[in-house]
This record gives structure tokens, sequence and C-alpha cells, in this order.
């Protein structure tokens, strides 16, 4: 029988890597997911040079395509959606986290600030990313303003009525 020997800091550094691999792994696993999303678009497509290019395991037919759920909202989500549509304009980063804290404490959801942080980020990037129910827009150099999709213009700039008061 071996004696353990982990000092706090060992235990602590473990503990540090195994969280960075899950986060290695999270971000693999979004990549994956992206690139099953897109080749089954091509699939869907019927692009004849895609389709025969494919490995089999990849082919998914229509019926578990339509079973399969989009990203559920979470109540994070749901507070985000919210700030930005009582708003009814576009809303920077910084508010959108001061504003969260404020309700997920409201609601009791909130945990500590670096948690919470971390929460929103990854609300932010699922709304914005994998469901599109958020746009991203630089707001001059002010960092990012988040907005409903609708809310921008043809070209991807956000409408005169929905920015910012300076």
């Amino acid at each position: 029988m071996t004696k353990n020997t982990l000092t706090t800091s060992d235990i602590m550094d473990l503990i540090s890597d195994y969280k960075s691999e899950i986060r290695k792994l999270s971000a693999k696993i979004s990549f994956c997911e992206n690139r099953i999303y897109e080749l089954e678009d091509m699939l869907n497509n019927n692009n004849p040079v895609a389709n025969s290019d494919l490995p089999k395991q990849l082919t998914v037919t229509k019926k578990m395509r339509t079973n399969r759920k989009p990203y559920p909202l979470s109540d994070w989500d749901r507070i985000i959606l919210d700030i930005v549509n009582e708003a009814g304009k576009a809303q920077l980063s910084k508010d959108i986290y001061e504003k969260a804290f404020a309700k997920s404490k409201e609601m009791g959801i909130f945990i500590d600030d670096e948690k919470s942080s971390a929460k929103i980020n990854q609300c932010l990037v699922k709304l914005t990313n994998r469901r599109n129910d958020l746009a991203k827009v630089r707001y001059g150099g002010r960092g990012f303003a988040y907005c409903l999709p609708e809310w921008l213009d043809k070209d991807g700039g956000l409408k005169k009525e929905y920015l910012i008061s300076k």
C-alpha cells in the first residue's frame, strides 16, 4: 500500500489540470458537433460529391435529424434574453453581466462572481454561435454588444433605432 504524499498545492494543480482537460474536450466536442451539422446539411442538400466522400458512420437519416433537439434554454439563457428584450436596444456585455448578476440573485441561482461570470459567458456563446438567438457586434471601441438578429441591417451592422445611448 502506497502512502498519499500529495500536498495541497499538488492537489490543486491536479484539479486545475483536469479542469483544463475538460475545457479542451468540451471545445473538441463543440467543434465536432459543428462539423456534424455541416455534414448533415450537405447530406440534406443532396450534394453528390459530399455524400460520396463521407464515411458511412457519418450518414444520418432524416428521422434521426428531426428527433434531435437544439440546445435547450437554461434559466441563465432566459435571463440574458430577457435583459436584451426588455432593453429594446443592443446591450454591452458588461451591462449584461451586471443585470444578469442582479436577476440571478433575485431568482436564487447566483453561485459566486467567478462561476456566474463563466456561466453567463457560456450562455452568450450558446445564444450567439449555436442557437442564433442573439447576434454579437463590435460596438465603437467599447467591446461587444449583443442584440436580436432582426436588429441587424443587411450588412450585419446594428440598425440606428437599436443603438445604445452614450
